[in-house]
């Protein structure tokens, strides 16, 4: 993302490099503010508040995922099956579905190059890899593709955003385009410079009575905008599915932009259905909040409710999404979110209350690291021998747009306890997963980690990747691939034809301006657990839920 004038200087790590591009510098106008957290007006079921600890040692609850620490894990073989080329940089994650009803998921990923302000779409075959279909874009599409049946013919459609305020609607057997969220609202007043970036939404309910799913969306960030610039903040919407007309917009609480893919939350199925946004970026402060549909409908989320308030004197907000799991086995489900700050914070989705918090800059270095701050969301698992799931986040150590190095670490969801530490000379990497690939009833993760450099004299960037499993039971963590190249989209991690051996899809990209990108699918050798725990951007469903 362009951010005014951006001056390279050989020292800056290439995350920091993508990082400078991918985000906005900026320094919000209006002063933070401060809201006292309630749950007057939420419905809460009449459950019980289970024991503290909720699971004792030596219950059943405690022993559900145990391990043998003498049966190490062994590395999968992982061998290529296929891999597919793209004319554009991806930073977008890949998102599977049957478009061609073959039976095998084939891959949807979003690509461009923002400063030339061309992008797309590619849909490839999951048997081979071969182009199903590519739709074309004004700007570069970063976000992850959702799908529904948009024009009622039966089969799933997709919808993707980025950059420039491009959201696009496909139609899944062809690619050809169902709507562009500009085209449908020209008009009636609509400029497209009141509009910024789309992230990662989702589908909602059917709201404007068409019979047609609704997209519950953030817009925010504008590029045109220096430090230290006044700008606009970001937008809550929801947009027509069926037409891509706006059907509603609310502006942030606070008036910061919004950089976070929001998340519809549903504590439990006798409770009001929420919406989570988070406000600030790596500059300005910002929070992550709570509000609901009705509201954005209204266009008014003023009353929208803070659940993580910024630290005061730091200018920094929430940017990646939070995941959603119980943690404290009462029933109800609890946000675990990572802020821009350093801090890891599991919330109690029957109160708001704190669970447990985590200041990562204590930890990172041993202590000595001034900042932590990061872009990546929580995988979560089963790490420890309880059924309360656990919580496995990265951090880079440094401050924007300065990074170098990363630190990596294991939570115990119950308490909260860092249970794993790596302190790593990675400097980037994507959101992790978490899948038990050796039938132990334990999760591994999946650690996508990288670093390169620009050369001084020419101006040249050298990049890799690598991917490492960590064993929960073990703690020991093992090498799988290295590749040259960024890896900025986060993995998907499934069985995409069914015949019982996991596959995983990744993606690299060579630069930022004129680059290309591949997209390739592994075979990992080994069998499909019932169950992946968290598999893809935003959990196995794509939607944030453990």
């Amino acid at each position: 993302m362009k951010m005014g004038e951006f001056t390279m200087r050989p020292w800056v790590s290439w995350t920091a490099l993508f990082l400078a591009y991918l985000f906005i510098i900026a320094f919000a106008p209006t002063p933070s503010i401060t809201m006292e957290i309630t749950s007057e007006n939420r419905h809460v079921p009449d459950i019980p508040i289970p024991q503290t600890p909720p699971c004792p040692e030596g219950s059943d609850c405690a022993q559900a995922h145990p391990c043998d620490p003498s049966k190490p894990y062994s590395t999968p073989i992982i061998e290529e099956e296929w891999n597919a080329t793209g004319a554009f940089r991806i930073f977008s994650s890949p998102n599977l579905i049957d478009l061609n009803g073959d039976g095998t998921l084939d891959v949807v990923n979003g690509m461009g190059i923002e400063e030339e302000q061309v992008g797309g779409v590619i849909a490839l075959d999951g048997k081979d890899g071969a182009h199903l279909w590519q739709s074309n874009a004004n700007a570069e599409l970063f976000a992850t593709a959702q799908f529904n049946d948009l024009n009622q013919d039966g089969t799933e459609d997709v919808i993707l955003g980025g950059r420039g305020h491009q959201l696009l609607a496909m139609d899944g057997l062809t690619g050809d385009t169902i709507w562009t969220f500009d085209d449908a609202n020209e008009g009636n007043g609509f400029t497209t410079s009141n509009w910024f970036q789309f992230y990662t939404g989702q589908f909602i309910a059917d709201r404007d009575g068409d019979g047609v799913h609704d997209w519950l969306t953030a817009n925010g960030g504008d590029p045109s905008k220096g430090p230290g610039e006044e700008r606009h903040g970001g937008f809550m919407m929801i947009i027509s599915g069926a037409t891509g007309k706006i059907i509603a917009h609310a502006d942030t609480p606070d008036g910061r932009e919004t950089y976070m893919s929001p998340i519809v939350y549903k504590p439990h199925a006798e409770m009001d259905t929420e919406i989570l946004f988070g406000t600030g970026g790596e500059t300005f402060d910002g929070g992550l909040w709570s509000t609901s549909i009705e509201d954005i409908e209204s266009g008014d989320i003023s009353n929208s409710v803070m659940l993580i308030e910024p630290i005061e004197g730091v200018e920094k907000g929430v940017m990646a999404p939070p995941a959603i799991a119980d943690v404290t086995n009462d029933g109800i489900l609890d946000i675990i979110a990572p802020t821009f700050d350093g801090r890891v914070v599991a919330i109690d989705g029957r109160n708001y209350s704190d669970i447990w918090t985590i200041n990562v800059k204590e930890h990172a270095l041993e202590g000595d690291s001034t900042d932590v701050e990061s872009y990546a969301s929580p995988a979560i698992g089963y790490f420890t021998n309880d059924s309360i799931p656990d919580v496995f986040v990265h951090f880079v150590i440094g401050a924007f747009p300065d990074y170098s190095a990363s630190t990596s670490l294991m939570i115990d969801g119950l308490n909260g306890e860092i249970l794993w530490k790596n302190d790593s000379t990675h400097n980037g990497f994507t959101s992790p997963l978490a899948v038990d690939m050796n039938a132990d009833g334990r999760d591994e993760i999946l650690m996508i980690r990288g670093g390169g450099q620009m050369f001084e004299n020419d101006g040249s960037m050298s990049f890799y990747h690598d991917i490492e499993i960590l064993d929960s039971c073990t703690l020991e963590h093992v090498h799988l691939l290295r590749r040259d190249g960024m890896s900025i989209g986060t993995p998907t991690i499934t069985d995409l034809d069914g015949d019982g051996i996991l596959d995983l899809i990744t993606t690299d990209t060579t630069g930022y301006s004129s680059a290309g990108c591949t997209i390739l699918r592994w075979s990992l050798g080994i069998a499909t657990p019932n169950e992946i725990s968290w598999g893809a951007y935003l959990g196995t469903d794509n939607n944030g839920y453990f």
